[in-house]
């Protein structure tokens, strides 16, 4: 989080238990973005959860969630014979990658999957890791319920009911392994609810001869704007309400700087989206107003924690803040 607009994280115990007996966290829900460290909390979480059992036919575990944590999770249930079921709210594995812009090169370290052992990946690209993903679900034929959303959580005396839009479980222990971008976070100006304006890019290549704003200081923000510039035609913009570009890559720097110096992207630091029409958008750059001719937004400002839900069920959620 930065200095003004603190960062919810949910209070977690050394072994990603919440407050709350029985419920864990790991993951991008928990703060933890990175693949090779979502996978490690996966994995670890369960070993945790396999020291508490449920009985009878309750499940030991019901997984939310089959991204990096969730896939490595639900193959340490296998690992530990647990009983487990995991429910996926999209339609295919990959959390948050799966939304990634196509052909997003994503980098991650070595990590060691639970029956799968260690693999090393290094630079890869989004296509090809979810396609390693879907290889290890068919070698292990691990089982994942698909297009089922967890709806509400109820805790009991041994352990807790999970009501899905398919079904309702009956587990000892919660595993939440979901993203932080279920709910995008939205810049609150006249004009968003516009057609225009979308919170991911998908594919760079419907932007080609456009007029391109795109609003954010993150990695993502810088990807995309560099993945737009890169098709013939476009004009990009990025603005960023901050006077640097604190907690990105060194190497998304580094292209950032040479598409600028190219003249392929125009960097406008400390301003903001006052309004988005139709055919423009107005930018407040420190305390002046400056109209763009634009044709899309593209606003990567992260996503907005279910802090309500987990607040419901007794996690504790304390506010981050960062430095500016």
């Amino acid at each position: 989080g930065t200095e003004k607009r603190g960062m919810d994280i949910p209070n977690l115990k050394p072994n990603f238990e919440t407050n709350v007996e029985g419920i864990y966290i790991a993951g991008e829900l928990g703060g933890m973005g990175l693949i090779r460290k979502a996978v490690e909390q996966g994995k670890q979480s369960l070993e945790s959860i396999a020291k508490a059992r449920g009985s009878g036919k309750q499940l030991d575990v019901l997984i939310v969630g089959a991204g990096p944590a969730g896939l490595s999770a639900s193959l340490g249930a296998m690992e530990h014979k647990l009983k487990s079921v995991t429910v996926e709210q999209e339609e295919s594995l990959g959390g948050t990658v799966y939304h990634y812009p196509r052909n997003k090169i994503v980098m991650t370290a070595p990590v060691t999957l639970p029956i799968v052992g260690r693999v090393k990946m290094g630079e890869i690209s989004k296509e090809s890791l979810l396609d390693f993903w879907q290889g290890v679900v068919d070698k292990t034929g691990l089982k994942i319920h698909f297009n089922e959303r967890m709806e509400k959580i109820a805790a009991h005396d041994h352990g807790f009911t999970v009501t899905t839009s398919k079904a309702t479980y009956e587990t000892k222990n919660v595993l939440l392994a979901i993203g932080r971008r279920g709910t995008p976070r939205k810049l609150g100006v006249p004009g968003e609810e516009q057609p225009k304006v979308v919170y991911r890019l998908v594919d760079p290549e419907q932007y080609r001869n456009q007029s391109v704003l795109v609003v954010g200081g993150g990695d993502s923000a810088l990807e995309a704007a560099l993945a737009i510039a890169e098709e013939p035609g476009t004009s990009v913009t990025i603005s960023y309400r901050s006077e640097a570009f604190g907690r990105v890559k060194q190497k998304n720097r580094e292209r950032l700087q040479q598409a600028e110096a190219n003249g392929r992207v125009q960097v406008m630091l400390k301003s903001g989206v006052k309004e988005i029409s139709t055919q423009g958008v107005t930018l407040v750059l420190e305390e002046d107003a400056m109209e763009l001719q634009n044709d899309a937004v593209i606003v990567c400002a992260g996503g907005i924690l279910p802090t309500p839900f987990l607040k419901e069920i007794g996690i504790l959620v304390e506010t981050k803040h960062g430095t500016t």
